[in-house]
C-alpha cells in the first residue's frame, strides 16, 4: 500500500512546496540536486526567502513528502522578490517519507499503475483544503484534470501530471500545467515536480520534455543509468 500513498503525495504535492538546496542524506542513499537551467536557488541568508520558506514549507508534507529543494524560475523569482507578485513556475525536489518495503525498481511501477487511476473525488477534496489552508484563503484549488501517466521507463521512472485551475489573491484565475517524475536514488523514493503555466495544447509537451530533461541531469548525478 505504501505505492498507493507515494502515487497520492505525488498528486498532492501539486498544491506547492520548498526548500532550500543541498545535497542530503537519507538513511545509506545520497541524493544530489542542483538547479536545472533557467531556475535559481533561494538565499538561506536572505530574508524573504526564508520567509518564503517558513509560511509555505508545511506543504509538501500534505502529500507524505520531505522537500529537498525548490528551484523557482529565475525571471518570475526577481519578480517575486521585487513585488512579492505570484511565482508559478517551479521545480521541486522531494523524498518519501515512508520506508520503501520492497525493491525500488518494484515499488516505483506499482505506483506509476496506481497513478493512472487518476483523482478520487476524496482526493481531490483534499487538496483543495490543504490549498485553503495553507494559503490562508488567498489561493483556492477549484478544478482539477487528470492526465495520468504521460510516460514511464518501468522501474526506473513514472512521469504523470494534473491541469489544474485556481484562483490566486490580487492575480485572479490561473491555468497551470502540474507534472511530476517518480523515481527513487538508492532505496529512497524521489519525486521532482514541475509547475508551469497553461498557455494552449502546446504547454503540456512543452512541460514533459523539460522535466524530462531535468530527470535526465539529476539521474546522472546520482548515477542513475536511464
Amino acid at each position: 500500500m505504501r505505492g498507493l500513498a507515494f502515487a497520492i503525495g505525488i498528486i498532492c504535492s501539486l498544491i506547492s512546496s520548498v526548500a532550500f538546496s543541498e545535497d542530503a542524506t537519507f538513511g545509506s542513499s545520497i541524493v544530489k540536486v542542483s538547479p536545472p537551467k533557467g531556475f535559481c536557488e533561494l538565499d538561506k541568508t536572505n530574508k524573504a526567502d526564508v520567509a518564503l520558506f517558513e509560511s509555505a514549507s508545511n506543504y509538501v508534507k500534505v502529500g507524505g513528502f520531505s522537500a529537498i529543494a525548490l528551484y523557482p524560475d529565475c525571471h518570475e523569482f526577481e519578480e517575486w522578490r521585487k513585488s512579492k507578485a505570484f511565482l508559478l513556475t517551479k521545480v521541486v525536489f522531494a523524498r518519501y517519507v515512508k520506508h520503501i518495503d520492497r525493491p525500488a525498481p518494484q515499488f516505483t511501477t506499482e505506483a506509476c499503475e496506481y497513478l493512472r487511476k487518476g483523482l478520487s473525488d476524496e482526493i481531490k477534496a483534499r487538496i483543495s483544503e490543504a490549498v485553503t489552508e495553507f494559503s490562508k484563503g488567498n489561493s483556492s484549488l477549484t478544478n482539477t484534470m487528470s492526465l495520468g501517466v504521460l510516460d514511464e521507463v518501468k522501474g526506473t521512472v513514472c512521469y504523470s501530471g494534473q491541469l489544474g485551475r485556481g484562483k490566486i489573491a490580487n492575480v485572479g484565475d490561473v491555468t497551470f500545467v502540474y507534472l511530476s517524475a517518480g523515481t527513487y536514488v538508492g532505496d529512497q523514493a524521489i519525486s521532482i515536480s514541475q509547475w508551469t503555466n497553461y498557455v494552449d495544447e502546446s504547454s503540456i509537451p512543452e512541460a514533459l520534455a523539460n522535466l524530462k530533461a531535468i530527470y535526465s541531469h539529476f539521474a546522472a548525478a546520482n548515477g542513475k543509468t536511464n
